[in-house]
């Protein structure tokens, strides 16, 4: 009686355990037909085409993720992967090609991103060693590149200095679908990775320029965060501008960059500040550039 006892408020714990669950949430949003935006853990964006000429991924999320993605994008098609974009060298959108570049016909990025994860990189003291070949891009550009794929021509454009050295977008003409990489952190300030290239005020002419140069109608995919249409990517770098006027003023009354952080300038954008970047690294990332 003991052992069947013990079995039964074991059972429990062990139906949630089961071997082969997927350990990492993923949602899926079909964006048009054969284009759909995969939500990896709550946190990054991959998109993924699927049709006659295979699988193309933009992105690969984490290497920890990566086995959970794979799985979840066989739901969508059982053909192997023949491109993976990477639109940057961030270990969030990279990391996956460990995983998923063992049989991926090929990675496509800028050429800063195979330098960068063809050596140790990381931030401070954690350091990631370099990527072994099959997990760097074996085609890269420097402007623009056109790839053709499943019955439409993407358009790969490089837009130096915003987010990274390597900021890439990829646009989908016949879907309308335009993913923009960490160039939109929907609903939240953006990281600007200063060590690495970036720079906010260049950061805010590349989404300017998204803005004008892309269909009204674009479907817009971030890195990180809800999909926008173009309006709320335009409402997006207003708001964010409005951010940078606001401590501009700030500085030429002679505000230092702890008052600026004691007094809460940025209180009006709270909410912005609630994941990654908050109101008080938002304020210290434009402070010298202002």
């Amino acid at each position: 009686m003991k052992r069947i006892l013990c079995l039964l408020i074991l059972a429990p714990a062990l139906a949630i355990a089961q071997p082969g669950e997927p350990k990492t949430p993923i949602e899926t949003t079909e964006l048009s037909k054969g284009i759909y935006r995969v939500f990896v853990n709550n946190a990054v964006a991959v998109v993924v085409s699927v049709g006659d000429n295979g699988v193309l991924l933009v992105d690969a999320g984490y290497e920890r993720t990566a086995n959970d993605l794979l799985n979840h994008i066989k739901t969508l098609s059982m053909d192997p992967i023949k491109y993976i974009i990477n639109t940057h060298i961030h270990g969030d959108h990279t990391g996956g090609n460990l995983v998923l570049g063992l049989n991926a016909g090929a990675i496509i990025a800028h050429r800063n991103v195979k330098e960068y994860l063809s050596t140790e990189h990381g931030e401070g003291e954690k350091k990631t060693a370099a990527f072994p070949e099959y997990a760097r891009p074996s085609i890269t550009f420097t402007d623009r590149l056109s790839v053709d794929f499943n019955g439409e021509t993407l358009e790969l454009i490089h837009l130096p200095g915003g987010h990274t050295n390597s900021d890439i977008v990829v646009y989908f003409p016949e879907s309308g679908v335009l993913a923009v990489g960490d160039l939109l952190f929907a609903d939240y300030f953006p990281f600007i990775d200063v060590d690495n290239g970036g720079n906010p005020f260049k950061y805010l002419d590349n989404v300017q320029w998204i803005t004008e140069n892309f269909p009204d109608d674009a479907t817009i995919v971030g890195g990180h965060g809800p999909v926008y249409n173009m309006e709320q990517y335009k409402q997006y770098y207003l708001t964010l501008n409005e951010t940078i006027k606001v401590l501009k003023g700030h500085k030429k009354k002679g505000m230092t960059l702890e008052q600026m952080k004691k007094q809460k300038v940025l209180k009006k954008w709270e909410s912005w500040g609630s994941w990654f970047i908050s109101e008080d690294r938002w304020i210290e990332t434009l402070f010298p550039f202002l």
